[in-house]
């Protein structure tokens, strides 16, 4: 007699945190363990828990974060959603405020917006946000005025407050130097995705995007000194070490 299986119960969080550009974002994390890629926090519900309960210690274990959970979004239950095994994952909304740290299973973690989410993701996590964007969109706060344009992104940010007229002085500090394009970029994603703009120089020339170097390739990676204390602390704990 064959033994009865049941699909393994599970949740997903969308959680909505203010960014440092002041913008409102939601927090991915990137898997240590499989399958690989981004994917909103959650896990599985232990036995004598409730779903919120299960949400509420997911969140917190996975992003350190105490979060308030808004509403319950949708129940995914595809078969092939998770190729381990067949899950069942009831998705909430949530809001929390402060520093998301990656823990337990999360590799890496960030604040994206809509348009700047990474891929690939994991699971169906990729339709989750599609029906999530669809039904309300992260930033449902912008005007009318605002509908139909193009969001800055906080390069775009940082780059008009270095250009415009001179009226506020914007303080630069190098962050650290590095000898590859390849791991500028991914210091610059890093920042992005909490809502903090840099701008790279060369020692000849210097340039907001795309970027310029000088001959040996040499990179700064310089960002405002108002966010010079958080941009050191978020490459800290991150898994960029230092030359």
């Amino acid at each position: 007699m064959a033994k009865h299986k049941n699909p393994l119960p599970t949740v997903d969080i969308i959680i909505e945190i203010p960014r440092r550009d002041g913008r409102t974002g939601f927090i991915l994390i990137k898997r240590k363990n499989p399958p690989p890629g981004w994917a909103l926090p959650g896990g599985f519900v232990e036995y004598g828990e409730s779903l919120e309960e299960a949400a509420v210690r997911e969140a917190k274990e996975e992003t350190s974060l105490d979060i308030e959970l808004v509403s319950q979004f949708h129940t995914y239950s595809a078969p092939g959603r998770d190729p381990r095994f067949h899950t069942i994952s009831t998705v909430y909304i949530a809001r929390a405020e402060g520093l998301p740290r990656a823990q337990d299973d999360a590799q890496e973690i960030g604040i994206f917006l809509p348009e700047d989410r990474p891929y690939p993701l994991a699971f169906d996590h990729d339709k989750i946000l599609a029906d999530y964007f669809q039904a309300g969109p992260v930033n449902s706060e912008k005007t009318a005025e605002d509908e139909g344009e193009t969001s800055k992104s906080c390069y775009d940010s940082l780059d008009s407050r270095l250009t415009e007229e001179k009226t506020v002085d914007v303080k630069l500090r190098e962050l650290r130097r590095v000898w590859g394009l390849s791991e500028a970029e991914v210091i610059k994603s890093l920042l992005a995705s909490h809502g903090i703009g840099c701008i790279f120089r060369g020692e000849m020339v210097q340039a907001v995007y795309p970027i310029t170097v000088d001959g040996l390739g040499e990179i700064k990676i310089m960002v405002a000194e108002s966010d010079y204390d958080l941009a050191r602390d978020i490459l800290e704990n991150s898994l960029i070490q230092e030359k």
